[in-house]
């Protein structure tokens, strides 16, 4: 590939980010739009498909499949009857994204500073397991192998070399779908837009930290 190819390609990359990034974003208005089937579902998952197509842009093929997997889930939750396969698509989304974090793991060694914030990321999430749990019903299963899951991809993310921003993207991320929990299992109400926020941020820290990895 030509000097100039490339700077295309990276130009054209920034600019499917870029867009992702503000789609995804803009979603948060939906909270009191409320648009309806199935202009909310493309709207909601327009903006990670973007995401997805950059990072494949930038070879991430990782965290593009997570990306696209967690668009499905986006579409799946907005379905009537369908939650635990959104619930199933955000988790193979979350087995991309630490299968990402583990290849940089590989390639760059661990970071064993990390490991103290691991505990309490540990302790924190046994203990939310314990106060969420008798609540769960008949979602039980489901929801305490995706909680494993993402605090899978969390500590990995913080024993990894990656960005930090990638962190602090999985962070932010487990926070979000803590907000959800703590509202559908214990009734807790949650600031309006806070899921979708903390959400979208997440994903779109990843994927500046996914990719930051190969532009260096």
């Amino acid at each position: 590939m030509t000097a100039e190819a490339a700077a295309q390609t990276k130009s054209a990359a920034r600019m499917v980010f870029l867009a992702g990034a503000i789609i995804a974003l803009s979603h948060l208005a939906d909270e009191w739009v409320k648009a309806p089937i199935p202009v909310g579902p493309a709207w909601k998952c327009v903006g990670i498909i973007l995401l997805g197509v950059y990072a494949g842009l930038q070879k991430a093929w990782l965290p593009m499949a997570g990306f696209f997997f967690s668009a499905a889930g986006d579409v799946f939750l907005e379905l009537d009857g369908l939650f635990v396969f959104g619930m199933a698509a955000f988790g193979l989304a979350h087995v991309c994204y630490s299968a990402e974090f583990v290849r940089i793991i590989r390639r760059d060694g661990l970071y064993w500073k990390g490991w103290p914030i691991c505990v309490v990321v540990l302790i924190v999430s046994i203990e939310l397991a314990v106060y969420l749990v008798p609540a769960m019903g008949d979602l039980l299963v489901p929801a305490v192998a995706y909680q494993i899951i993402i605090s899978t991809m969390l500590i990995l993310a913080l024993m990894s070399k990656a960005p930090i921003i990638a962190k602090v993207g999985a962070a932010v991320f487990m926070f979000s779908d803590t907000l959800i929990a703590v509202n559908m299992f214990r009734g807790l109400p949650v600031p309006a837009g806070s899921v979708w926020l903390t959400y979208a941020a997440a994903q779109i820290m990843l994927a500046v930290g996914f990719t930051r990895i190969r532009l260096v």
